[in-house]
Order: C-alpha cells, then structure tokens, then sequence
C-alpha cells in the first residue's frame, strides 16, 4: 500500500500562495533589474522579449516542481506489506534430484522457455515451488554414482536456492543410485519436527548403482512416517543429448534412446506411500509439484511483520534535477549573472538558494546518526554454532589429551542430544566465515561434519572469529520468529580483531552470543599452517572477557536487551548455562533490534527553510514593516479567539503532560496524570468526548504498565457515544489484552467490534485472523501406524541402523573430499 508518513508536510505548499498574497499585499516586492546600453558594449543586438518571457516563466515552473518534489519526498512516501512471519513448523520436502547424463536430454520446456533439459526444467520448477512456499522447508540431496546430502531440511530457502543452481549434469558420476538417494534423504528426515515430511524423486532411469535397493529405501521412509513421490521425467523414444563432463571436461552431443522402467518408478512410490507421475512438459511438471505441495501443506501459526519501502530518493532526484535545471536556465541562459553588478541583492538570494541545493544533496546523501530499538515479538529458538578451525585449535592441552577442536566437537555432540529439535546452524569461523550447514534440525548432518571438523576444511590463514560471528548473523531466517542465539567456540587466538565490531552487531539486533572458551591458559605449543613453523598459543580468556566489556560498554543502551557472554567449557554447569538459554526461548519473548535514524528529513526541511529565506530576504519590503506588524498582530488575536471559543478545560495540562510521560516510557507517572486529569473532570458531563479520552490514555496506560485487568475496566468505561476512533483503540487496545492472556474466544469478540466500528483497519483484520487460527489450531497431527511384531520390528530397526551408519560414513567422506592440500606458505595461520 502506497502511503506519506508524514501527510501534514504538504501544508508547505501554502507557502506558495502565501508568497502571492505577501506580494499582492506589497510586503514582498519582485526583484527587477534594469538592462543598460552598456551591457552589450555597444555591440547591436535584437530584442526578443517573447521568447525571454516564456523562457523565464518556463523556468518559475521547473522550479516551481522542484519545490513540489523536494516537499513530496519530505513526506516520506512509501510502499509497505505485509509479509509472514512463521511461529511453527510447516512440512519438511526433501528432493532427490538424479543427475545421471541422460537427465541432459532436451525434450522438456514451454512454449515461453523453449526446449529445455530434464534437468535444468526439474531445477526451475524446484525453484519456483520453494519460492511460492516459504513456510515450507526443503531440502536436496543428489544422486550419480553415489548420492550426497547437498542442503539438510532447512528455512534458509536462499542457501537451498544458491545450492541448486549448483547441481550439474555429471557431478556424481554416470550412474543413477536411487536407493542410496532415497535413503541419504530419509536418514537426513528422521530427525525432523515438522509435522508432514516427504520425499520427491526426480529422475529418468533406473536404479544402477549404489548398494542400497530402492524399495528397501522407500520402506525404510514409510516405517519412519516420511511419503515419497516419484516424478518420471522426459519423454520416451530416440531426443536429443548435449552435455558436458565436469569431471574431465569433454563435451558430449548424440542422441538418446529414452525409454525408462515406469514400473519400478511406480513400485518405490506405492512402497513410500506417495504418488508415481510422469512429466513431458515444464506446465506439467509445474502443475504436479503444486499438487504435491498441496497433499504435503499443515496449517502453520504465523504473525506479520509490516515491511516499508522508501521512495523518498527518487522523487528527491527530481527535485536536484529540476532545481539545477532552473538555475542553469535563469543565470545562464537568460544571463541573469550580468545583472550582479546592478543588484547585489541577488548575492543573498544565490546565498540561499546555493545552501538549498547543497542541503539536497545532503538529504540525498542518506546520512545516518544515531539509533533506536525497535521491539519484535519472538518465539522458539535457533541456534548457530560458530567453530574457530584455526591451527592453535589443534593444540592438545584439553582434558584427556583431546585438542581444542576435537574437545569443542566432543562438548558440541553432547549438548546436540540434549537440544531437543532446536533448529541449529554450522560456521565455520576462518578467512571471511563460512556458513557450512544451513539452519536445520538434521543432528546427523552437523554430526558428520563434526566428526572430520579440521583446520585443513578451509585454506584461508588466520582465524576470524568476528567474520564468523557475522556470518552466523546471517544464517537466522526472517520468515521465523526464532530467537537467535550464537555459540562460539573459540580459544580466542583472533589474527584481525573484527571481534568487538561482531559482538556490537549482534547486540544491535538484539541477538545473544555465548562464547565458549577451549584449551589452557599456559602457552602450549603448535604447528602452524605450514606445517612445519612452531608458535607457542594460550586461550585467550583475559583478551575476549575485556573485548565484551569494551562491546557492551560503547553500547550501553542496548546491553540489558541481549546477553553477550564468556564461559570456559571446564566451568562447572557451562552446558547446562546454554541448554537453559534455549528452553528460556520456549515461550513469547520480546528482543529488541537497533535501527539506524535517517535524517534526510533534517536535511530537506533545511533546504525547504532556505529555499523560504531566499524570497525573504530578497523581497521583504521594511518600508511596510508596520503592516507586517499588523498582521501578525491579527493573526495571534484569531488565533486567541479560536482557543476561547474551543475552550480548554483545566484538565488539558494533566493530559498533556500523562501522554508526554508515555512517549518517556514513565508509565505510573503517566497514570498518575490522567487520573489526576479524570478527577478535575468528574463534575462535568461522563460521555464528554474529554472524559473519552482521559479514559482511553488512562486504559493505555495501564495496558503498558502490565495491569491489564484495570486498563480493561478504563476500556469498558467508553460509552458507544464516544468518537470513533476511541471506540475503535479501546476495542483494539481489549483483543490484544485478551490474546497475550490466551483468552482467544474474546479477543475475536472484541476484534470483530472493532471492525465494526472502522472495517477498513488492516490490523484488526490481521489480529483476528490470528486469533482464529489460534483457535483452531492446537493439536497436531498424527499418523497412526499398525504396531509390528517384535521380530519384524528388531529386523526393521537392525537393517535401518545398517543403512544409516552408511549413510553417515557416506557423509563423512563427502566432507574429508573437500579438505584440501595445505602445502602453501600458511606459517601465519594459527
């Protein structure tokens, strides 16, 4: 929705007829100069008034626009919506994409797109399923040869989409393992909260390779609750195949016989409890993966956050535009310069109108100072867990002889099976920071990584455990209302000092960080990344415990809002200190994020007030200072009889003063004033729009300072002869009191009022919306199963067990594959 935030700024344009009553009045006088002979030197010369006049009025009108524009962006325009903010869980989809050569052929597309591979159509469908469902998490795993986990089921719907578009034809091999695809995706499922969990397979061929049979696959998924759909792609018959091989570069082109098993595709999908469907065309494809989402969809718990868009700048680039333009067409091109020697007046104006332009460019130049908080309403938690992989971790002065890394991993497994479904992230802090697993509820994928975690993972030398901070910032979903929370583990040997500035981020966004401190405080020693230069390394307690004072301090305002802490793993209860951060997380929690202040209305507001100055000290006419005198003299005695004839009541001043103690957030002091203001108006009629309103502020007063019950009572008080827009807050101000109290029934009761009252209130309708659902939703569901027998149930466990433990070791080794030779000169990475 299009709107001003400041709407009252257009009465600036009442300067404009001002100026022409002051001139009609001759309090200002029109600058005029007079041309002389010798302003052309004797030269001749032709007059050509007519074309000067409409030259001249040309230019009053573009800077007449100007102003107009300058004024139009002091009111701030903006476009604002609404946008979703999850407080539960949707469905979790994981889709399993074969990346075998025959997904290269190219007999898929549109009449829009053209002829398209099976593999780039099947990518473009994934794409837009995930961007049209946002409650939903994806995630992907890949097949060739072998299968891998690409991205664990996760929120974080920018890092799935970055990661498709990395899938290629050939990246796994030529094969097609389906079975170890179906199962790499059903052991990254089983740990998952949601409340519906599928599984879409896509692919052209048949199960070749890998040592994992499909239907095994498909009924290890359905004995875990997890449905899995399987989309035959392509046509069948001799289409055409052009790829690349990304192993060994060679291009490949010929012709395909396509002609894959329908039946076993069908078989897996009855297995999984799902669907079979077969795709020759994108619409199709477009149209089944709808379906799927549709058949997989839960009714999920959501808030709104009111998202603005400013325009502001680009209506204020019209205003320098068309304010230079104006310029250039006055002093040059009708060379009103030349008339400086006659009128030094005009020095002053150019004064002006110069301090003018340059406050638009100011303005333009969207410069900020100062903060403010902003409260959000959070609930549940998230957790990124950062993980310093420089050398010095690889010091072994840890209990039990462990090195600090492996103790950090050790110490991170044992809180992973206590965190009960907290979704977590992976950084890995070194270099720029790197975000290895997105946010997620697969345990099995963070444990695989632990398992082989090493410095040698990343090549960049140093640690930047602030980089790795920030990075994590970043891994937090917007589309869910999570408490954020970081946990560093570190021994505090920082190589760039971005620490403190980390820490000062994450306390503006009203995000909490832990740091957890490995190692010894003697110095131990430690190959660096050379392997081969000795440096000596300590953890480095002293230096981060003072860079968190020195954060908090400089940031004094936002330091009871967010927790910044150090604690050594060795502490007694440490664990238990971050175990209890999260299930604090459980309930509704208000965090509270720094936003910047803009003052580019400061700036616009001065270039208005000079642009103003420049007429009046130009055109102000002293000779009439007493009639200036006079009416302004009239107009503070209208203004008087105005104020007699409304009337202020002595209650005015208690008002005033209860709703300034409001905006000061003293809110007893606040109450104390509006019954102060309600007494002094006792005597006087109780359905007085006054006494309305003394109500209202009293009822909001109360509201703010936590005692609902008397606000409501001050709410119930309004009668239905009140203004509008009383009865509309104080129904409002009672839906949501009844809402944080879990009182839903009423506060649908009380929203409904509302709308009645004004049914164009986009909150209200939000609000009850909310309270509906609410209602309705507050039980999960269920899948009942058939218990099997004891025998069946130890085979079933015996052989899941058999193929997860594959699946992690398979993890493992696609991690140790991305560690990398370290033979270069890394004698500073420690």
């Amino acid at each position: 929705m299009f709107e001003f935030q400041n709407p009252a700024t257009f009465m600036l344009f009442l300067l404009i007829p001002l100026l022409f009553l002051l001139r009609f009045l001759k309090i200002f006088k029109p600058l005029t100069f007079s041309a002389v002979l010798a302003d052309w030197n004797g030269k001749a010369f032709s007059w050509d008034g007519r074309i000067r006049k409409i030259i001249s009025v040309l230019a009053r009108i573009i800077m007449f626009l100007g102003f107009v524009c300058a004024v139009a962006a002091l009111a701030d325009p903006v476009i604002t919506r609404q946008e979703k903010v999850y407080t539960s869980l949707g469905s979790d989809i994981v889709f399993v994409v074969d990346t075998s050569p025959s997904m290269a052929a190219r007999d898929m597309g549109t009449r829009d797109t053209g002829v398209t591979t099976r593999l780039e159509s099947a990518k473009a469908t994934i794409k837009q399923l995930a961007l049209a469902h946002d409650g939903t998490r994806f995630g992907l795993v890949v097949l060739g040869s072998e299968a891998s986990v690409y991205v664990p089921p996760t929120s974080d719907h920018t890092t799935f989409l970055k990661r498709i578009d990395e899938v290629n034809v050939g990246i796994l091999g030529n094969g097609s393992a389906i079975g170890d695809g179906l199962s790499t995706a059903v052991c990254h499922l089983v740990s998952s909260g949601a409340q519906k969990r599928a599984i879409i397979l896509l692919t052209d061929g048949e199960n070749n390779a890998g040592q994992i049979h499909p239907e095994t696959a498909a009924q290890l998924a359905a004995s875990n609750g997890i449905t899995v759909y399987v989309v035959g792609l392509g046509t069948k018959g001799t289409v055409p195949l052009e790829y690349i091989d990304p192993a060994t570069g060679k291009e490949y082109a010929g012709y395909l016989d396509s002609n894959f098993n329908s039946a076993g595709l069908r078989r897996i999908a009855s297995i999984g409890g799902g669907r079979y469907f077969e795709v020759t065309s994108l619409e199709e494809f477009i149209k089944i993966f709808e379906s799927v989402a549709k058949a997989e969809d839960v009714v999920q718990n959501y808030t709104f956050r009111t998202v603005t868009q400013s325009f502001y700048k680009k209506i204020l680039l019209w205003a320098i535009i068309l304010f230079a333009a104006g310029w250039f067409i006055k002093r040059v091109l009708l060379r009103e310069m030349m008339s400086f020697r006659y009128k030094k007046i005009l020095f002053v104006r150019s004064a002006f109108l110069a301090s003018s332009f340059i406050m638009l460019l100011l303005s333009y130049a969207d410069i900020h100072w100062g903060t403010y908080l902003v409260p959000v309403q959070k609930s549940g938690a998230a957790v990124s867990l950062v993980y310093d992989i420089s050398n010095s971790m690889l010091a072994k002065d840890c209990q039990g002889g462990l090195t600090r890394l492996r103790a950090a991993a050790e110490y991170s497994k044992q809180l992973l099976n206590r965190m009960n479904g907290v979704s977590a992230s992976v950084v890995l802090a070194k270099g720029d920071g790197v975000a290895a697993i997105p946010l997620t509820d697969d345990y099995s994928m963070i444990d695989s990584l632990l398992n082989v975690m090493s410095p040698s993972l990343m090549t960049v030398p140093g640690s930047s455990i602030g980089k790795g901070i920030l990075k994590a910032k970043e891994t937090f979903s917007e589309n869910y209302s999570s408490i954020g929370r970081i946990w560093v583990f570190t021994d505090g040997e920082e190589t760039d000092n971005h620490l403190k500035q980390a820490l000062s981020e994450c306390i503006k966004s009203g995000i909490s960080v832990t740091i957890i401190g490995f190692g010894n405080e003697t110095e131990s020693p430690v190959l660096a990344g050379d392997g081969t230069t000795t440096v000596m390394s300590a953890l480095r307690s002293a230096k981060i415990q003072s860079t968190i004072e020195d954060a908090k301090k400089n940031l004094g305002f936002y330091k009871n809002q967010t927790d910044v802490l150090y604690m050594n793993y060795m502490e007694k209860g440490s664990a238990v200190k971050l175990l209890n951060q999260i299930k604090e997380s459980g309930n509704q929690f208000v965090s509270y994020e720094a936003k910047p202040v803009p003052r580019f209305k400061l700036f616009l507001l001065l270039a208005v007030l000079f642009y103003s100055l420049s007429y009046l000290f130009t055109e102000f006419d002293f000779g009439r200072v007493k009639k200036a005198s006079s009416l302004g003299f009239a107009l503070c005695v209208c203004l008087v009889v105005c104020a007699t004839l409304t009337g202020c009541s002595d209650s005015t001043g208690d008002v005033l003063k209860g709703s300034f103690a409001v905006a000061q957030k003293q809110y007893s002091k606040a109450v104390s004033f509006f019954n102060s203001a309600r007494e002094k108006e006792k005597n006087n009629d109780i359905e007085s729009p006054t006494m309305q309103y003394i109500l209202y502020d009293l009822g909001t007063a109360y509201s703010l300072l936590g005692e609902n019950e008397a606000a409501m009572e001050k709410y119930f008080e309004i009668v239905q002869t009140a203004p509008e827009g009383i009865r509309y807050g104080a129904y409002y101000n009672a839906g949501i009191i009844a809402h944080k109290n879990e009182d839903y029934e009423h506060a649908i009761e009380y929203f409904k009022k509302a709308l009645e009252v004004d049914s164009t209130r986009i909150d209200a309708k939000i609000n009850l919306e909310l309270s509906i659902q609410s209602v309705e939703v507050n039980v999960r569901h269920s899948q009942s199963q058939a218990t099997p027998s004891a025998e069946e149930s130890s085979d079933n466990k015996d052989m899941e067990k058999a193929v997860f433990e594959r699946i992690k070791e398979n993890d493992q080794k696609q991690w140790k594959n991305s560690e990398v030779n370290q033979a270069q000169n890394l004698s500073d990475d420690y």
